[in-house]
């Protein structure tokens, strides 16, 4: 017997379009499988549907942002994961767009951790990385960026605290992983 398919949500895909996954938005597109209102829920998919949930650059324009992570919970099977680009704090493009609703810090997802008492969404942040100028992909850094992305990375608190204003970043990658009992 095969492998089974991994089962993948493109979370508010817009014009980027992945074959072999579902592509929801709440625009009407080319290629969305799935027209849904993200502050809509329960969103239209079964308990435990999910292996993967990609979100480019869409979880800053929710309106409760712990109750989508609740929902991703939902929807997402044992020890499937939320792949989260979001734009980080201290940038301009984080507050330029006047949609954005929520922004993001090193430690916003700290408030999805087990153990804490703001939501009932179980995340354990994997992965999270920092990028000065822009990304070559999820986790990847473009060459140029790189040596500062890898630094402010692995200095984050320090970073986060006293550098973040003088070179912000332009963006941060969270991998989470869900923990269901």
């Amino acid at each position: 017997m095969g492998q089974r398919t991994p089962r993948r949500l493109n979370f508010a895909c817009g014009t980027d379009i992945r074959d072999g996954w579902v592509n929801m938005d709440v625009a009407r597109l080319d290629g969305v499988g799935v027209v849904h209102d993200f502050n809509a829920f329960p969103y239209p998919f079964k308990d435990g549907a999910f292996d993967e949930i990609y979100a480019s650059h869409a979880l800053e324009h929710v309106d409760d942002l712990l109750r989508v992570m609740e929902e991703f919970q939902r929807i997402l099977a044992p020890g499937g994961v939320v792949k989260a680009l979001v734009p980080y704090f201290s940038s301009p493009n984080s507050y330029r767009d006047p949609t954005h609703r929520i922004w993001f810090t090193s430690q916003t997802f700290s408030y999805c951790a087990p153990g804490h008492y703001y939501s009932k969404a179980r995340f354990v942040v994997r992965r999270r990385r920092m990028f000065l100028f822009s990304n070559a992909g999820f986790m990847r850094s473009a060459w140029y960026s790189w040596p500062f992305d890898a630094l402010f990375t692995a200095f984050l608190p320090l970073y986060e605290r006293f550098f973040c204003y003088w070179l912000p970043c332009s963006e941060i990658h969270f991998l989470l992983q869900v923990e269901k009992s």
